[in-house]
């Protein structure tokens, strides 16, 4: 698929079509090499031909698989979760979940609370956060009981207005990134420049800030290894925790903590990875706006930006161990069922490959 755009020329509108490689390579013509974080943005967000604009192919059969599309137990362990934990609360509780896609887990969680306690369902305010228009469109479409708050950014939230949960699944990993590598003569950027048709990878000095970064966190790559930086997780994380007045802060990703992610044993070429047609490996250059690329989350980033708003940090917990502690077999009534709940706590897949973040304020225990 193809943007119009308009050219003025003379006075005349001359329309063509220009596809998003076309568009990134004459902006490496005019600027230079260009960060890998801008790169992405554009492979996976532009507005017309982005991955998730052109609709991402999540599920089975698809480029990738997330809990949700797994099975409908999911969303129902998390709910009799946040169930728990808010039903003490007076008044209204507010769900919302950030990244939101096209709905899915919210249909499956919002049918899971009216089954199981419709009084409380009856006290639940939704919210649904998604960048993707296509994606909102798709959402809104969804017979979701009560119908959900959609908006585009966390920056429509107001600050100390959530009392209950802000949930998200497998959001920061998707969060446009910047690549380094460590130099002899200090950290060097990895930016993207062109050759012929292609996208190539071009080394130069990296922004001091790149640098601070890492070393705010213990961390100095090694000379040849590489690794991912992201801007923006903490800031919408901050921007988040601010909203919360009181509840949890509640995000399944695939992360480490810093020392784990920045290991030169474990992850020397870093955690950048590309999804297509059910499988991961690829060149992440090679096809922007039609594969999925994701990299791991620095939890500690994460942690930080909470507990600087002032929230109190439950832990970090394997997926595995999470669902299971919350009663996710419980909640199983077919062998078919089940088989689709251990492959969420399978400790050779998402189970250990998945973890949870959960931040509280106003609260004095774990959701569950």
């Amino acid at each position: 698929m193809a943007e119009a755009t308009r050219d003025r020329i003379g006075g005349n509108i001359i329309e063509s079509l220009v596809s998003l490689s076309e568009r990134l390579r004459e902006r490496i013509a005019r600027e230079g090499p260009i960060s890998f974080r801008d790169f992405m943005e554009a492979a996976l967000y532009d507005p017309h031909q982005g991955y998730y604009a052109s609709g991402a192919k999540i599920g089975e059969p698809g480029d990738f698989v997330t809990s949700p599309t797994v099975t409908p137990l999911f969303a129902a362990t998390i709910a009799g979760c946040f169930r728990r934990e808010t039903r003490p609360f007076e008044g209204a509780v507010d769900f919302i979940e950030t990244g939101a896609g096209d709905g899915r887990f919210l249909e499956d969680f919002t049918a899971s609370l009216a089954r199981e306690d419709p009084a409380f369902a009856a006290r639940v305010r939704l919210t649904a956060i998604e960048r993707s228009g296509q994606a909102r469109e798709r959402l809104a479409a969804r017979r979701i009981v009560p119908s959900p708050r959609i908006l585009e950014s966390a920056e429509d939230l107001t600050e100390g207005s959530v009392s209950g949960w802000i949930f998200s699944n497998e959001l920061y990993d998707s969060f446009p990134v910047a690549r380094v590598r460590g130099a002899p003569d200090g950290l060097s950027e990895l930016r993207v420049g062109t050759r012929g048709d292609g996208f190539v990878w071009k080394p130069a000095p990296a922004p001091a800030a790149l640098a601070e970064h890492l070393a705010s966190f213990g961390v100095r790559l090694e000379e040849g290894q590489s690794g991912e930086v992201s801007p923006d997780a903490a800031r919408l994380h901050r921007r988040l925790s601010r909203a919360l007045a009181r509840g949890s802060l509640v995000a399944f990703d695939y992360g480490h903590n810093a020392k784990t992610l920045y290991h030169p044993l474990a992850r020397r070429h870093g955690t950048l990875a590309v999804h297509s047609g059910g499988r991961r490996g690829g060149d992440p250059l090679a096809c922007p706006g039609q594969t999925d690329l994701t990299a791991h989350v620095n939890w500690d980033d994460l942690i930080r930006a909470g507990e600087e708003e002032g929230l109190t940090t439950r832990g970090v917990t394997r997926q595995g161990r999470f669902l299971m502690e919350a009663g996710i077999f419980e909640l199983v009534e077919s062998e078919a069922e089940k088989w689709r709940a251990y492959r969420l706590v399978d400790p050779e897949g998402m189970g250990e490959e998945l973890s949870v973040l959960v931040q509280s304020r106003g609260i004095g225990h774990p959701p569950c």
